[in-house]
């Protein structure tokens, strides 16, 4: 408390004399009592991955994605370890960057690539995230949305580079509608609307729903959702995804806030109808009536519902509109942004 009280005062003096924000003293001491020789790099990229302690997290997963297509040496570390030298650093998440830059601040220097996913909650101001993304070679945005979200709070658009995820069209497999069935595919995070799951099943008893995740047990409604006749909860290895969207014709997505979801691009190489709210990659890779069905995030439960029974019967090729949103595009997509920082210039479909 006391360190956090002192270092409040002098972030105060130094705002005050030289007219910057306070917290940019937390980057200047940086820099000064963290000074080191900055060797060779010892690797051609580095990908940074949540700690140790959050086990299962799908950046981790995105990471293993491109690291299987660059060229050279690579390795990963994990978010609270120290970074060996790189010429390349992919941080999964912003927030990893930040503390990088105050452990190690030689590696702005570097070609630090940082992930942007979706707007959270943090224990910094907006200000100080624009600063500090202002410090890397490119922001590298999930969506189009966040990333017009991103300059509007005053980071430069030369910046950011938008690259659209991919999914595995080897392992995500066409297969024929006809079962009737709907999915929900996610980890519980309040985000996530449970309560709007539990709403719209509720509201269509005569269509069966399946809901992939895990941590839903946390959620104290869980049980409730579970008593209801047409709901089943299915958790699995990741290995075995491809069947739950086999056994699905259309895939729910309520969430409040999105930078993917991962899932909703899967599902949608696997031929499911998605059905999503207007936020992150949804909007970037959904064409309303054309390949899915798109709705406000807070739309009434019973237009969404109304949407998920034209899907029920919705005959297009769904998975023809996102054959191309492959692994391998995305990881060309980091490379060529690596090299000069920019993209294909596609954005999306």
């Amino acid at each position: 408390m006391v360190r956090t009280g002192v270092f409040r005062v002098l972030s105060f003096v130094y705002g005050f004399a030289t007219r910057r924000p306070g917290y940019h003293l937390r980057y200047v001491l940086a820099e000064l009592l963290r000074r080191e020789s900055v060797v060779a790099p010892e690797y051609d990229y580095v990908f940074v991955t949540p700690p140790r302690s959050v086990a299962g997290w799908i950046l981790s997963g995105i990471c293993a994605e491109i690291a299987e297509r660059v060229e050279g040496k690579y390795t990963f570390v994990h978010s609270d370890e120290r970074l060996p030298s790189a010429t390349v650093y992919f941080f999964s998440h912003y927030a990893f960057f930040r503390d990088a830059l105050l452990r190690q601040p030689w590696i702005q220097a570097r070609r630090c690539l940082v992930f942007y996913t979706h707007p959270k909650e943090l224990a910094y101001s907006e200000d100080e995230l624009i600063y500090v993304l202002g410090r890397c070679h490119r922001v590298i945005s999930m969506c189009q949305l966040f990333a017009d979200r991103l300059i509007e709070l005053g980071l430069s658009a030369s910046r950011i580079e938008v690259a659209t995820i991919g999914a595995d069209p080897t392992q995500f497999q066409f297969h024929e509608r006809g079962s009737g069935r709907v999915g929900f595919c996610s980890a519980y995070y309040p985000r996530k609307r449970p309560d709007r799951v539990m709403e719209i099943v509720k509201l269509m008893p005569d269509v069966e729903f399946r809901l992939l995740g895990r941590g839903w047990d946390k959620w104290e409604r869980f049980p409730e959702l579970c008593e209801q006749k047409n709901f089943q909860y299915v958790e699995c290895d990741y290995s075995e995804y491809p069947s739950f969207y086999r056994e699905i014709d259309v895939l729910v997505s309520p969430a409040v806030c999105e930078g993917g979801p991962v899932p909703l691009m899967e599902a949608m190489m696997s031929n499911c109808v998605p059905v999503a709210s207007r936020t992150g990659i949804a909007l970037d890779i959904v064409r309303p009536g054309e390949n899915g069905f798109l709705f406000d995030v807070e739309a009434p439960t019973d237009e969404i519902c109304e949407l998920i029974r034209e899907a029920l019967y919705f005959k297009g090729d769904v998975r023809a509109t996102v054959s191309h949103l492959t692994w391998d595009r995305f990881a060309e997509q980091v490379r060529n942004i690596a090299k000069t920082g920019s993209g294909t210039g596609e954005i999306c479909v």
